[in-house]
């Protein structure tokens, strides 16, 4: 019997499910509060279409009785078997953000091995190639109408005030993406595809060139501009023979990008006067000024490994030992330059693993960081540093921010260009299942496919649930009622309804919900340091009438957040009612100025303008790395 699936080529079928990945699913938006994971819209539908991929590719796999794997696998699974046994011998960490991180490194294997099933032709990967060339060209688009008109057709552009996010609502994340881009685009230039071009082709290529060489210049992104810059030399040292056997093609995509560099001029000024202005050091090697406190939460990063070296100190336990070493740091070193706010991830992925899983976690990644150069040099010297070439810009950016936690789309293109490189290293066997596993295997997949698509479909209404409260004036608890059963806004919603039922009583007088708020909010700060939640916890004690631990909380935000002015005048106001020389503080008088959308702002007045400027697409906080 033939079925639909059955007149499927595997090849045919994987270009469709990339290009869905990489083109439309890429695109989604929906007013939200920034910051990181399902937070930022396009990541709900960005894994709504990498589990369809996992899944198309198993259906494939059982309608060929064939499965195709990398020689690497058990290297590239090195990651996902650390995580599990860091699991089982690490007492401190956070069991849910270790299942989610579990689930998000884990779907990642599943998607590299996914692409095997694929069976791709060297032709077919030159396609998955102009897929992403593509997605550049409408990424590109969507920044250029950022900059010139930043409010046109709201619901479909997201406004930036003239900065080119694209839909990534971060301008380092798309610098990033297409400094990726401009390396691919070279890449294809020493293919075969471009040897006799068709028009749609030397189209495609050239404009996409140009668009992500004037996104990454016009940014003034460092990381993209030095992503970009390293991976273009290596491609020319080692593709010169091959771009000159293209002369009018080379010599077309060299103006494009001489033409792209002037356009975006100004942005490469600002990028070197960044690069000139990093910070400036004591004499004990600690960075007192200029533009770049990376050096000292380094150096904080570092303390912390080598308090827990082997293992680390858990799973989700960053931003708890971090602030906690902060207030140590800062008694030795009061001048040291480091960011006001919270920080959740050392914008290092490296020093990030260092600190949550210690050796046995960066041992997993060495191995398979190992495995893919291996792999990418046994196809030749020249083809394997044109395949690194690929891999810098993502790679430097991991290791001046935190890429795949604002958005998956790196994390996803990264793991595509590692196929790229491992399917030279392709086997395949003959599949010998039961036709009653064959038939638990195609439910499974079929099942999986459809649970995660209905928790993310639910994840977006969760996100317009806290939209909406927010917009409301934090009037209508009731509204959080979607975001409170959804696994990733959960904590969230929690935040805000205990917060909202705290502050009514509080402003009218009445203390009787604090002890329960306080019950819930001690461990909550243990692993999530909000600068406001101190505020709000040592008023609640005030309220029960314990006004040494009231004192002890908002000098532990402090110790924390020095630099937050609203912080300390808070505190001093605390401190005068514990001692009884005046009232609490009202919520009036407490503005805490939210870096980013994870720390929470005071007051109905704040959440409204929060929410106001997220439902323009705004994000909060970027960095200016």
């Amino acid at each position: 019997m033939i079925t639909p699936l059955s007149k499927i080529k595997q090849q045919q079928a994987g270009l469709w499910l990339l290009g869905l990945l990489f083109l439309p699913a890429t695109l989604f938006f929906q007013p939200n509060l920034g910051g990181e994971g399902m937070s930022i819209s396009h990541n709900i539908t960005v894994w709504i279409a990498a589990i369809f991929i996992i899944s198309g590719a198993t259906l494939l796999m059982l309608q060929t009785k064939q499965f195709s794997y990398t020689t690497f696998w058990l290297p590239m699974a090195a990651l996902p078997i650390s995580m599990i046994i860091l699991g089982f011998i690490v007492d401190n960490f956070l069991p849910t953000e270790w299942l989610f991180r579990q689930l998000y490194i884990f779907g990642g294997f599943l998607f590299l091995m996914a692409l095997f099933q694929f069976r791709f032709t060297p032709r077919d990967v030159e396609r998955v190639l102009m897929i992403i060339l593509l997605a550049g060209i409408i990424h590109g688009l969507y920044g250029i109408s950022q900059i010139f008109w930043p409010n046109i057709l709201p619901l479909l552009i997201t406004p930036s005030n003239g900065t080119p996010y694209s839909i990534f609502q971060q301008i380092n994340i798309h610098a990033s993406f297409q400094a990726t881009v401009f390396t691919i685009g070279l890449y294809l230039l020493s293919r075969p595809v471009t040897l006799k071009p068709s028009p749609w082709v030397t189209l495609l290529l050239l404009g996409s060139l140009f668009l992500s060489c004037f996104i990454v210049a016009y940014s003034g992104s460092r990381a993209g501009l030095i992503g970009s810059v390293a991976g273009a030399s290596i491609l020319i040292l080692c593709n010169a023979r091959r771009f000159l056997k293209r002369k009018p093609l080379a010599l077309a995509v060299l103006l494009t990008v001489i033409a792209a560099l002037v356009m975006g001029s100004q942005g490469i000024q600002r990028s070197s006067d960044k690069l000139g202005d990093l910070t400036s050091l004591s004499g004990n090697g600690v960075a007192q000024s200029g533009s770049n406190s990376r050096i000292n939460i380094y150096k904080i990063s570092l303390e912390l490994f080598e308090q827990q070296p082997l293992s680390g100190h858990g799973i989700g336990s960053f931003q708890k030992v971090w602030h906690d070493q902060k207030v140590d740091y800062l008694k030795r070193f009061p001048d040291a330059n480091l960011p006001p706010s919270r920080l959740s991830h050392p914008h290092n992925e490296l020093m990030f693993w260092l600190v949550e899983g210690g050796l046995i976690a960066i041992a997993g990644i060495l191995i398979s960081v190992i495995a893919v150069l291996y792999a990418a040099f046994t196809c030749g010297w020249r083809r394997g540093l044109s395949y690194i070439a690929l891999l810098l810009p993502i790679g430097i950016h991991s290791q001046v921010e935190l890429p795949f936690y604002i958005s998956n789309v790196p994390w996803f293109l990264l793991l595509l260009l590692i196929f790229v490189i491992l399917h030279h290293s392709r086997k395949t066997k003959r599949l010998a299942l039961s036709r009653s596993a064959e038939i638990t295997t195609a439910a499974t997949a079929v099942s999986l496919a459809l649970i995660v698509t209905a928790v993310m479909l639910q994840t977006t209404q969760a996100n317009s649930s806290i939209i909406r409260f927010l917009k409301g004036h934090m009037a209508e608890p009731a509204l959080l009622d979607p975001a409170l059963s959804n696994p990733f806004f959960r904590d969230s919603a929690e935040l805000y309804l205990m917060r909202t039922l705290l502050l009514r009583q509080l402003n009218a007088q009445q203390g009787q919900f604090a002890p329960q708020f306080i019950e819930w909010a001690v461990p909550y700060i243990e692993y999530t340091p909000i600068p406001q939640l101190y505020i709000d916890l040592s008023r609640a004690y005030l309220a029960t009438g314990d006004n040494s631990k009231a004192v002890e909380i908002i000098d532990a935000g402090v110790a924390r957040y020095p630099k937050i002015s609203s912080l300390t005048k808070t505190a001093e106001l605390i401190k005068e009612a514990a001692a009884g020389k005046s009232t609490a503080p009202t919520e009036t008088e407490e503005t805490i100025e939210a870096s980013d959308s994870k720390d929470m702002v005071s007051g109905a007045s704040r959440a409204s303008a929060s929410s106001s400027a997220a439902g323009q697409g705004l994000p909060p906080g970027t960095s200016d790395q």
